[in-house]
């Protein structure tokens, strides 16, 4: 019933999301976690699940804490947009927007083997991405926003984010993130929390045939129009990022 009440009425109510209306697929209180603000930091940060969202968190809070925090606590340190007050929201354009996205061909393989098939293995059973794929087309696209369209995510109109970094090129649009918010600047580290990796970017020609790549393709349409990514697959996989691993990892997303 709490959570009931929280979607349908409490969060729908509070000035960011009276400002910034929400209907765009996952349940709001779920999205409301996907929104990170610091008004010391000066940033506001949209986290996109399977989109090296705990390296971008853990990195936030060692910028504004001086210390090597877990992502599962440093993502309890920050605010979600329901929390602000009137004033603050109006400040909201003082602050550095931002997002990491991932190429959806990869980012999809990722939930399904994180959240689906390393779960039937552990029950001796085997999962299949195409049958998977065939459950997001039905309707289960936004029953979890770690495979929910990036686009959908977004809490604010996407013309107002000032940046998306690119999964990608983590190491590079990590530092460029650094450079444009506040916080300890002599702490010049970038960490990684890595914990659930499951490598999906060099298993793309495992799982991935002509029926699956258009079935990707359809659903996240969006996605690979409003982030620049191309309608083929990957040829390279994703770099391995040179920031240092840091035990700093908790449960990732």
């Amino acid at each position: 019933m709490n959570k009931l009440l929280r979607n349908r009425i409490t969060i729908p109510w509070t000035p960011f999301y009276r400002r910034y209306p929400y209907s765009d697929g996952i349940s709001i209180n779920s999205a409301d976690a996907r929104g990170l603000l610091d008004f010391d930091l000066g940033v506001f940060c949209n986290r996109i699940p399977k989109a090296a969202n705990s390296s971008v968190v853990v990195n936030l809070a060692y910028r504004r804490y001086g210390s090597e925090i877990p992502s599962r606590e440093a993502k309890k340190l920050f605010r979600a947009p329901s929390q602000l007050r009137g004033r603050e929201v109006e400040r909201l354009p003082e602050l550095f927007r931002f997002a990491f996205v991932r190429n959806p061909y990869t980012r999809v393989l990722s939930a399904f083997l994180d959240k689906v098939d390393r779960r039937e293995r552990q029950k001796n059973r085997e999962a299949s991405f195409l049958e998977f794929l065939e459950y997001l087309e039905k309707d289960g696209l936004f029953s979890n926003a770690h495979w929910a369209p990036q686009t959908s995510l977004l809490l604010i109109p996407f013309e107002e984010f000032d940046f998306f970094g690119k999964t990608e090129n983590l190491d590079e649009d990590m530092s460029f993130v650094l450079d444009q918010i506040q916080g300890h600047k002599e702490n010049k580290k970038i960490l990684s929390a890595l914990g659930n990796a499951t490598s999906a970017a060099s298993k793309l020609a495992t799982y991935y045939d002509d029926q699956a790549k258009a079935k990707v393709e359809k659903l996240y349409r969006q996605d690979f129009e409003r982030f620049g990514y191309p309608t083929t697959l990957p040829t390279k996989p994703e770099p391995p990022s040179s920031a240092s691993t840091t035990a700093a990892q908790g449960q990732t997303e």
